[in-house]
């Protein structure tokens, strides 16, 4: 083992050394290992040197493309807001009626005068309107519907009213029709309609039971 080491080191020696020896000895080689080394020199220093402001390069590159997506969603947003200005200043007319679509509080007058006015316009008799339990002063506390309703959207406050009233089917009809399309909204709970004979004929009675959502503000 010792002698084959031995003989490896020498080979190699021998190798190395005649390798100075023909580099000392011909100038074309001096040159090219020099050039060589040169160049290795300068790559291995210019890419140190390069490493950092490539670093930077990308990073702002990446900060760029983040910029422009930010630039991009507000100008999307500025749009959207040009658009809904637009549409807003065409709906200039029937702005005030959001302010009245819903009440604020409950007005039970208010509702009777306008079922009062359908009633006149349909040519139909009203028999009676009953407006449930309310809380007109103060804050209204939780009120527990039946469990045969189904609660309002956003669990919003109701004023109930039950109406009875008679005349023909076309007029009872269109009577329905125009309180379901009133300007606030009206939630449908049931809707009864009878028919019976009198001395005077055919009477048609109808029932209609309904809640009106509120606010609940002060």
């Amino acid at each position: 083992m010792a002698t084959g080491w031995r003989e490896q080191y020498f080979r190699y020696k021998d190798f190395f050394l005649n390798i100075v020896s023909v580099y000392k000895q011909r100038r074309d080689i001096k040159e090219f290992l020099e050039l060589i080394l040169s160049l290795s020199t300068v790559i291995i220093f210019v890419v140190f040197a390069l490493k950092p402001t490539a670093l930077t390069i990308i990073s702002l590159y990446n900060q760029i493309q983040s910029k422009q997506t930010v630039l991009n969603s507000l100008n999307q947003k500025i749009s959207d807001l040009q658009k809904s200005n637009t549409v807003f200043n065409q709906n200039q007319d029937s702005i005030p009626d959001i302010d009245t679509a819903i009440f604020t509080n409950p007005e039970p007058d208010t509702i009777s005068k306008q079922i009062l006015g359908l009633a006149s316009k349909d040519s139909v008799n009203l028999l009676g309107i009953s407006i449930g339990q309310l809380f007109l002063v103060g804050k209204s506390p939780t009120i527990k519907n039946s469990s045969n309703l189904s609660p309002l959207p956003e669990n919003a406050l109701s004023m109930p009213v039950s109406i009875s009233f008679k005349g023909s089917y076309s007029n009872l009809f269109t009577f329905i029709k125009d309180i379901e399309n009133l300007r606030i909204p009206v939630k449908t709970d049931s809707l009864t309609i009878s028919s019976s004979q009198t001395q005077e004929g055919s009477t048609i009675v109808g029932v209609m039971t309904i809640r009106i959502p509120y606010l609940g503000k002060k």
